[in-house]
């Protein structure tokens, strides 16, 4: 037994602070004494705090909704493609595996993308996208990428054209600090996810299984919402792929 990996960078803002509200909730029933991580609760706590704080603003700055949804759409296709190049790392056919490799060291080379800030973000997806339909076109063509790199394109674009046109330096720097908030709260929950995991090595799952079952439960649940979520966007995406 142990707590299942998830992909919280996949979560919308809401949704990505319900679920660390469902895990405090959570330890505050099993006790961060009893789960051991004290320490790491206290850490996490503070993070959460941080975090509601910085939601409070977005939520305040009504504004700033459409520019969210439009980061979160770039974002989305941008983790979807990086998906599809990793699932061509393991395709039947050598020429496909071989191209997915070469793109697979091109997008380890530029990182996550969608966790930088949004200047850097935009920059950074405008030189991918320009490395994409140049130097390695072909390796793109290969996997059947031209429709994702097509929509991320466009979906860069949609937000770059929508921040510049209508929003003030304030207003993303407001949404800005959410997404950074976001980052430290993921990094002291993977370190109380690897303790508990681990613990549940040593000393086995007697004391740790309800916790971990409960939690898995909500993993489960999120991760329906976002798998429902992708399907829906990959048709826009796939279609130019598949023709």
């Amino acid at each position: 037994m142990k707590i299942n990996e998830f992909s919280l960078v996949r979560l919308r803002n809401e949704e990505h602070f319900q679920f660390y509200t469902s895990l405090r909730d959570l330890v505050l029933v099993f006790t961060a004494l009893a789960l051991k991580i004290e320490a790491l609760f206290v850490l996490f706590l503070a993070a959460y705090a941080n975090e509601l704080a910085a939601l409070d603003v977005v939520r305040k700055n009504a504004i700033s909704d459409d520019l969210v949804e439009a980061d979160d759409e770039r974002d989305s296709v941008f983790r979807g493609m990086c998906d599809a190049v990793k699932s061509a790392l393991n395709h039947f056919n050598a020429d496909i595996r071989a191209a997915a490799k070469h793109l697979q060291v091109v997008l380890d080379t530029y990182g996550n993308l969608a966790i930088k800030p949004y200047d850097a973000e935009t920059g950074g997806l405008n030189s991918l996208i320009n490395d994409f339909t140049t130097t390695y076109a072909a390796d793109v063509a290969t996997v059947g990428l031209t429709g994702w790199v097509t929509e991320l394109a466009a979906k860069n674009k949609a937000f770059d054209d929508l921040k510049n046109n209508r929003y003030s330096d304030e207003a993303a720097k407001t949404i800005l600090r959410m997404k950074q908030e976001r980052v430290k709260t993921d990094v002291i929950y993977h370190q109380i996810v690897e303790r508990i995991n681990a613990l549940v090595v040593v000393e086995g799952d007697t004391a740790y299984a309800g916790f971990v079952s409960e939690l898995n439960k909500r993993i489960e649940g999120y991760e329906n919402t976002i798998s429902i979520r992708r399907a829906k966007g990959k048709k826009t995406p796939e279609t130019p792929a598949a023709s």
